[in-house]
């Protein structure tokens, strides 16, 4: 009995715990600025900004600080729904809808597992949810931009303003992100613009640039400018004269948002390649793009100081790798090596692991080992040589689509030991890393995310108006709802934006048609009056005649509804 009464005490505190940090802070004493812009070094460990650090000041002696160095106020927990350890689709959409989720969903409610570490919903699941940058937009008329150097949909950037269960189904959340009111965008991905996604953004009055450096400067103040056919090169591997960095990208986003605009604007800045390189274990990779993404931080806190009247959020959205700076492979002289000895291997790599392999797929097989050693200071061994040039030739055979080589029939039995003994030994950027690993005492844990708590940094008018202290993604959301001045929380918006059809046109007739997902028809008749409503457009027809919506539709075949604005009904009436 008395087991029984603790273990029923402990679920009760566990459920009230559970929900205090749901509810999280309110942050009543913020007054809103007429702009925000939320920074994200994606899959930033603190480990990764002090490599980065340490990197910088190996290059030049002098430079002790990253710019965002003064802001720093706290740090942030992050989380799934159900899980400690953070994905980017389900923590960046917590940050903008104040509700953490599952791995992979984008801006969309969970569903309930048994382990929850929040109280949910079950009715709710895989139900959007409206963000704050979707609010902004629509209740106060801002603006809204969003820069990234991975592809333009992917996970942090389609949080801000589209919605799925799944991170990877692009064809669903590319229409929403061309039809949400996206004005301003800088990203990768110029291969995922269809003729039809083009159409969209022409006909609200966007120019679209492909690999156009003149986007940066362009007249227009709407305007998306893609480089890269998925993702924007490396910063440490980028042709400057044909692409820009991050830096570049965000003051050209700043200044087209900030165009003839009385009414501000959202921003969303995504470092999104950190996390790449974590993936990776490439340790330049990573300390290069925190660099990189720390050099866009300075154009925010330029613009904002000048401005006087912006909030800037500066974090990440989960750890990875579990990176150390100094590992095993020191044994007990830790506190006696150099600066150099740690970081000197580092600094004089030219190419991250994935650039030196695009380098390497372009170099003649018998100058493999030369071209490494010009590009890392690091002298391959006759074995990893003979394994480079295996793993190069199976490369070029996958890209030309002829028939792929066994590994270990290119190899010898010591190389291909050697190989299998390795941590990264399925293509030629992971062994790239590998090697780059051997000759550094900089170590993982993982290839994976990590759960610890990530860096916060935060700049407001007045210093009484930063975020400090440690906050839960939660607390993370409310602030920078209550920094741009929402009133409604984004659950109560999501009922009137995004409401189950079924409710909305509950005791009328309607049929939905359409094979897939993304040609899904929901149709509403009520005597003479026949509503049309394709999924995943900012439109519908009623007898034909076209009315506008604040966002588009959304269909989600797990629950087969279609989410959309609850007055939508009036139109049927």
């Amino acid at each position: 009995m008395i087991k029984t009464s603790r273990t029923l005490l402990f679920l009760l505190t566990t459920q009230l715990m559970a929900f205090s940090v749901f509810a999280g802070n309110t942050f009543d004493h913020i007054r809103p600025t007429k702009n925000i812009i939320v920074m994200i070094a994606d899959g930033t460990s603190i480990s990764s900004v002090s490599l980065a650090r340490w990197y910088q000041r190996a290059q030049d002696p002098e430079k002790i600080h990253l710019h965002l160095d003064p802001y720093l106020s706290g740090t942030v927990l992050t989380y799934c729904s159900e899980a400690p350890i953070g994905d980017s689709a389900p923590t960046t959409s917590s940050y903008m809808n104040g509700v953490p989720s599952i791995a992979g969903f984008v801006g969309s409610y969970p569903y309930t597992t048994g382990h929850d570490l929040i109280p949910l919903d079950s009715a709710m699941a895989y139900r959007p949810i409206v963000s704050a940058f979707e609010a902004a937009r629509i209740g106060l008329g801002k603006r809204v931009g969003l820069v990234a150097t991975s592809e333009f949909c992917h996970a942090t950037p389609a949080d801000c303003m589209s919605h799925c269960y799944n991170r990877s189904n692009y064809k669903v959340l590319v229409p929403q992100l061309a039809q949400n009111g996206v004005e301003v965008l800088y990203a990768g991905g110029t291969s995922l613009i269809t003729p039809e996604i083009e159409g969209m953004l022409s006909r609200q009055g966007i120019k679209l640039y492909r690999d156009d450096m003149s986007a940066l400067d362009a007249p227009e103040e709407k305007v998306w400018g893609l480089y890269g056919s998925r993702d924007v090169a490396y910063d440490l591997d980028r042709d400057p004269e044909k692409t820009p960095s991050l830096a570049q990208l965000s003051k050209a986003a700043i200044e087209h948002l900030d165009r003839n605009n009385p009414n501000g604007f959202c921003l969303m800045i995504e470092g999104s390649k950190v996390d790449w390189g974590a993936h990776a274990n490439d340790a330049v990779a990573i300390a290069t793009e925190m660099l990189a993404f720390d050099e866009a931080v300075a154009i925010a806190l330029d613009f904002a100081q000048k401005d006087g009247n912006t909030t800037i959020i500066i974090t990440a959205d989960h750890g990875n790798s579990g990176l150390s700076i100094g590992r095993r492979s020191l044994g007990g002289s830790y506190a006696v090596t150099s600066s150099d000895d740690l970081f000197g291997a580092l600094t004089k790599i030219k190419k991250t692991s994935w650039g030196l392999k695009e380098l390497l797929l372009e170099t003649p097989e018998e100058q493999v080992a030369k071209v490494f050693e010009d590009e890392t200071t690091i002298t391959p061994t006759s074995t990893q040589t003979e394994i480079l040039t295996a793993l190069r030739q199976i490369a070029l055979q996958k890209a030309s689509g002829k028939s792929v080589d066994k590994v270990e029939s290119l190899l010898d039995e010591k190389a291909y030991q050697e190989l299998r003994s390795s941590h990264y030994a399925s293509t030629l950027d992971g062994y790239i890393a590998e090697i780059y690993y051997q000759n550094m005492h900089i170590g993982f844990t993982t290839f994976g995310h990590t759960g610890e708590e990530v860096f916060l940094a935060s700049y407001a008018p007045t210093p009484d108006q930063r975020l400090y202290g440690m906050n839960t993604n939660i607390d993370l959301h409310n602030y920078i709802r209550a920094a741009i001045g929402l009133e409604d929380n984004m659950i109560d918006l999501t009922h009137r934006y995004f409401a189950p059809h079924t409710e909305v046109f509950k005791g009328y007739k309607y049929t939905i048609t359409g094979d897939k997902d993304t040609d899904k028809v929901l149709t509403v008749t009520n005597g003479r009056k026949k509503l049309v409503i394709p999924a995943l457009r900012s439109s519908v027809t009623l007898n034909g005649k076209e009315h506008q919506l604040p966002l588009t539709t959304v269909y989600v075949d797990k629950t087969d509804r279609f989410y959309l604005p609850a007055d939508l009904v009036d139109l049927i009436k």
